[in-house]
């Protein structure tokens, strides 16, 4: 390829990967199911976004960079404060028992089904599609919403997965190239190796980021890369794949200490994850073929089937046996099992070098995983939220309002608005406040605003508009900058501060500003009431009306009622 090529090629990789999420945001899509077929479509017609073509042999090496570094941002999501001590129970089963199962069943499965097959090639397919992983399990459990307690119990699984799979279908692969068997003392060896770069990684991270902490916190981004990428390649060289257990070990690690303010990472989320995962995902897509598709379609979509209908359920019900998981809550457990990155990056990796190698079948090893990926989580995706309604662990819906601040009238707002039928929360440091809340039947507590990300966006889960209603101008202010990143400006609205007191100024952009504290305390007092109605856009419209009948409204969430109550 000519270097216009190669500058052609890398500029469309790009450009599919932030369009088409930003295409998936917009149509409320799971972002791979516009992925896929945007770098399917892009492969087939041109030559230019072929991994093969257009980055040559650094196309391996970047995946495993790419994949090391997106594991290690999802570690940093698994809080063990989060998960009950028999969900881990769970989640270590789900990972072991379930693993064991799934790989000798898809297996089996795909031999029958895919005429041609070694033995060593199914075995291989198994190993790769027992994955699921981060990249396609959270953005699904962020669409759905699923009761807490699920929610973490898959989040765990599909983040832990990914090491160990991607482990497997090393050693699976070997086994398949030497001819010998496969013996588990060197997958346990390459754990082994995986955990002890990561104490050393977090050892050195620590320091770093606690230097980057106190003196320059905007290093704290490319300090954690480079250290994340050396863990990667040190554990990799020393046995292959082991790196990626290193840098899911280091996200863990990271997320459950206290010393390091790990919100400071955050920002891989953000920005460094997403355009990785969307390139991966292009670049994938791109190496499969329309022929290669059409030759195995039919037998892929009934492995699909089988694993979807058969095989989870059962890997599910062995691991979940006994367990105090409901019979719903292992029936949407059993449906939810995308499949994601990790598994395309391993079957791009295997397949070439066995079909290289004369294996009969390992042609198929690619636009099977292709479909398998694609397959199931067009099926997931688009069933997941009726499943999670109708097995009843579906999180709340519409609107959920976070009040913060538990005085009279604060509490007068949130009880208009819980009687319009949305979710109501409070926050109030002040505990003859939270006393007062709970008496009156809501969910209060001190909150974590100002503690750390991490802990302020597992507790705005499901949150989607936030009143700030405290006697704090300042924290009023900070807190809803810090809220709209998480909720949008529209859905972020506070107080206005006092005009004749000092307080910080508030950005240009901020409009529609309620009241002030001390003039909205008065306006009760003289008798205004909080009303709650539906538009005919279908928006709840919170109103504060004063006794001459003026009018301040508020547009939140879709409901169907109309409600009014007074502070009194």
């Amino acid at each position: 390829m000519s270097s216009d090529d190669v500058l052609l090629g890398l500029g469309l990789v790009l450009v599919l990967a932030v369009g088409a999420q930003l295409v998936a945001r917009l149509t409320r899509l799971p972002a791979i199911v516009v992925l896929l077929p945007a770098g399917f479509l892009a492969g087939a017609a041109t030559d230019v976004v072929h991994p093969d073509r257009l980055l040559g042999a650094l196309y391996q090496p970047f995946v495993s960079i790419a994949v090391g570094v997106i594991l290690f941002e999802a570690g940093l999501r698994l809080s063990f404060g989060a998960v009950a001590p028999g969900a881990r129970r769970l989640v270590v089963r789900l990972v072991t028992v379930g693993v064991l199962v799934t790989w000798l069943a898809v297996a089996a499965a795909a031999e029958l089904l895919i005429g041609g097959l070694d033995t060593r090639v199914a075995l291989l397919i198994g190993a790769i599609l027992v994955v699921s992983g981060p990249t396609v399990v959270l953005p699904l459990l962020a669409f759905v919403r699923p009761q807490r307690e699920v929610r973490s119990l898959l989040t765990w699984e599909g983040v832990l997965v990914d090491p160990i799979g991607a482990l497997l279908g090393v050693f699976v692969f070997h086994a398949a190239v030497t001819g010998s068997a496969w013996r588990p003392g060197e997958m346990a060896a390459s754990v082994a190796v995986g955990l002890i770069v990561a104490a050393a990684g977090v050892v050195v991270l620590r320091f770093l980021l606690g230097e980057a902490q106190r003196k320059a916190p905007r290093q704290a981004i490319p300090v954690t890369l480079a250290t994340v990428v050396a863990a990667l390649v040190a554990a990799d060289l020393v046995r292959e794949d082991a790196g990626f257990v290193a840098t899911t070990a280091m996200g863990m690690a990271l997320a459950n200490q206290r010393s390091i303010d790990v919100s400071l990472m955050l920002e891989f989320q953000q920005t460094l994850v997403q355009l990785l995962v969307g390139a991966l995902f292009v670049l994938i897509a791109a190496s499969v073929t329309p022929a290669d598709v059409e030759a195995v379609l039919p037998e892929a979509l009934a492995l699909v089937a089988v694993m979807a209908l058969l095989i989870r359920p059962a890997a599910v019900a062995v691991s979940t046996w006994r367990s105090p998981l409901s019979l719903r809550e292992r029936g949407f457990v059993a449906w939810m099992a995308p499949r994601g990155i990790v598994a395309g990056a391993s079957a791009s990796a295997f397949g070439l070098q066995l079909e290289q190698r004369g294996l009969a079948g390992a042609d198929a090893i690619l636009p099977v995983v292709f479909v398998a990926i694609f397959a199931t989580v067009v099926l997931y995706g688009l069933t997941a939220v009726p499943m999670a309604r109708r097995l009843g662990v579906a999180g709340a819906e519409g609107t959920v309002a976070l009040v913060v601040g538990g005085h009279r009238w604060a509490l007068a707002v949130a009880d208009a608005l819980r009687r319009a039928g949305a979710g109501v929360r409070i926050w109030t440091g002040d505990a003859d406040e939270q006393a007062a809340a709970r008496a009156a039947g809501f969910e209060a507590d001190r909150g974590r605003m100002m503690v750390d990300a991490v802990s302020r966006e597992a507790e705005l889960d499901e949150v989607s508009d936030a009143l700030l209603l405290t006697r704090s101008d300042d924290f009023n202010a900070l807190a809803a900058e810090e809220l709209r990143i998480e909720l949008g400006h529209a859905h972020v609205q506070r107080l206005a501060p006092d005009p004749d007191a000092p307080a910080l100024v508030p950005p240009q952009h901020e409009t529609g500003l309620l009241p002030s504290y001390d003039e909205m305390s008065e306006r009760f007092a003289d008798g205004c009431e909080v009303v709650a109605e539906t538009t005919r856009a279908g928006t709840i419209r919170l109103s504060f009306v004063e006794p001459d009948g003026t009018r301040h409204a508020i547009g939140m969430t879709p409901r169907r009622q109309r409600v009014r109550t007074t502070a009194a």
